[in-house]
Order: C-alpha cells, then structure tokens, then sequence
C-alpha cells in the first residue's frame, strides 16, 4: 500500500446462515480460518479495525484501508465467513474521517 492514495471503508457483516446445512463443525472451521484470515489483514496494514457489533443480531464489521471500494470488497470475499456462507449479507461504505486536519468537515457540511 506504500505510495498508493487509500480510503477507509466499513464493512458490516450482516444476515448470519441459521441454515441447518451449516452445522457447528463447518462454523468453528470457518471461524478459525476467518481468523487466519483478519491477522493477515492485520500484518499487511489493511486492517484498521474490527469487531462484534453488539445488540440482537449477530453483526461484525471491520474498517479496511483499500484504494478502491472493489479492492475493499475483494477481501471481503476471501473472508472465509463469507466465502462459506457464513453471514449470507455484506454492506460496505467508503468512510469520509473527519479529524482535526479536516476541520471535522465543517465547510462540507456547511456548503451544501
């Protein structure tokens, strides 16, 4: 990613697969490898950050840094959660940050 413009982008894992034909075996192998899976995100910077989202539904979500919102989903895709079906769903927003250096957006907010 060195010298390469990259946004940040919040992808939420959504719909998990209550199906019978995903039995408990096939979660915990999916769940190890999804691991494997986020520490390499991790090593390679990509990974900004990730999480259960808590409430009623079972919901993950991570912030990826990637150029392109078709670089973002394509690790989405290699995520074996998904890849097995284990969430059916996925969304993905590319993130504005507003920070300090931005004026926390300000002048777009105020220039509409």
């Amino acid at each position: 990613m060195e010298n390469q413009k990259t946004s940040k982008y919040l992808i939420i894992y959504q719909d998990v697969n209550t199906e019978d034909t995903f039995t408990p075996e096939q979660v915990m192998e999916a769940t190890k490898a999804h691991v494997e899976h986020v520490r390499d995100l991790d090593k390679r910077g990509i990974l900004f950050l990730c999480g259960p989202l808590l409430g009623k539904e079972e919901k993950g979500m991570f912030i990826l840094n990637a150029a392109s919102y078709e670089e973002a989903e394509s690790h989405v895709l290699r995520d074996p959660l998904i890849a097995s079906k284990g969430y059916n769903t996925y969304l993905i927003y590319e993130i504005q940050e507003a920070n300090a250096g931005n004026n926390y957006l300000l002048e777009f907010y105020t220039n509409m």
